[in-house]
């Protein structure tokens, strides 16, 4: 395929004389490493654990969803600073970091409890997707701020993707007119509040490659501790349970799972952005969509449209070319 901008090697300059008999050898050398499968199977086990972390939060109806983050955040605390002991890692970080680590610990925090909020107040197919579509935005930050590749795969993706959140979460005011009462409105601000920070969360932990998992993870349980023991007391709702613990043993079996599942997820997602970039990480995670909804089906009892469906199958075309985005991108090179 005869495009390409010439004397261009990398996406930070651009070039303004196009030519004809260019090819994409760019494209194959900015792209030579190739897909990292082991970052992007632990990115999707990270989903798969959230994803039920989620429908758990969802499940424990009779607590405070902040009562239930702090019980995790104490649980993750527990169970890092073990792991950081063992390691002989110093709690702080690294010297020259530890701004970084705080940065990322508050926005990590903040992600967690706007989560626990939107799969509380809405069901959670829509809230995953909705949470899932930061890779477009994850595909931005990351070519910002960490200089990696977006090239014309990546944004077809990218649109591709939109498309397929858009057909999946069914915004009333292109599908359908709803009520206002049965329209959560606060839920979904959440939700779109959190596939913000998601987004920041993920592009941040990308930066933070020579820093230990444990003192990653110790750092946002410190602070999702903070932010969910703040709005615990802050926000007038739900007062009839708030301060209320179950004594039955299956719900606390249900509290400890979310919380194991959590942390897993959390140490996963930690592991995957040291091995493959923000943007292949954040795609893969958007799978667990597919989760989501079947959960939501055999759980919950809630059936999806067909629209969810086909977004659905958009949404794991995406993550199939990001995939194979280096082999996409060779084969470019052989297109005459």
């Amino acid at each position: 395929m005869k495009f390409s901008i010439e004397s261009t090697t990398s996406y930070n300059s651009v070039h303004p004389a196009y030519h004809y008999n260019e090819q994409f050898a760019n494209n194959i050398e900015t792209y030579q490493e190739g897909t990292k499968w082991l970052g992007v199977f632990l990115a999707f086990l990270s989903g798969t654990f959230f994803t039920i972390s989620s429908a758990l939060v969802k499940a424990v109806r009779n607590v405070d969803p902040m009562l239930l983050l702090i019980i995790r955040a104490i649980l993750q605390i527990l169970a890092m600073i073990i792991v950081a002991i063992k390691t002989s890692k110093n709690f702080l970080g690294p010297k020259g970091q530890q701004m970084l680590i705080h940065l990322q610990g508050f926005v990590g925090g903040m992600t967690l409890l706007l989560l626990y909020y939107s799969f509380r107040r809405l069901p959670l197919g829509d809230a995953t997707t909705i949470i899932f579509s930061s890779p477009i935005i994850v595909i931005v930050l990351s070519f910002l701020l960490l200089k990696e590749p977006c090239g014309l795969l990546r944004i077809v993706v990218a649109c591709v993707l939109f498309t397929g959140v858009i057909l999946v979460a069914r915004p009333p005011l292109l599908f359908q007119i709803r009520k206002a009462e049965t329209y959560d409105v606060m839920g979904y601000i959440c939700a779109l509040t959190a596939t913000l920070f998601t987004a920041l969360n993920i592009v941040i932990m990308r930066k933070c490659l020579e820093i230990h998992y444990s003192i990653i993870v110790l750092n946002l349980s410190a602070w999702s501790l903070i932010a969910a023991t703040f709005f615990f007391f802050i926000i007038p709702e739900n007062h009839e349970y708030k301060l209320i613990l179950p004594n039955d043993w299956f719900s606390w079996s249900k509290i400890l799972s979310l919380s194991i599942t959590g942390l897993c997820g959390q140490v996963l997602v930690t592991k995957a952005l040291k091995i493959e970039g923000a943007g292949k990480v954040s795609i893969t995670r958007s799978l667990d969509i597919i989760l989501a909804y079947i959960i939501q089906i055999y759980v919950f009892e809630e059936e999806p449209s067909p629209t969810s469906i086909i977004g659905a199958v958009l949404i794991i075309l995406s993550v199939i070319c990001m995939g194979f985005e280096k082999e996409i991108y060779g084969i470019c090179d052989f297109i005459p």
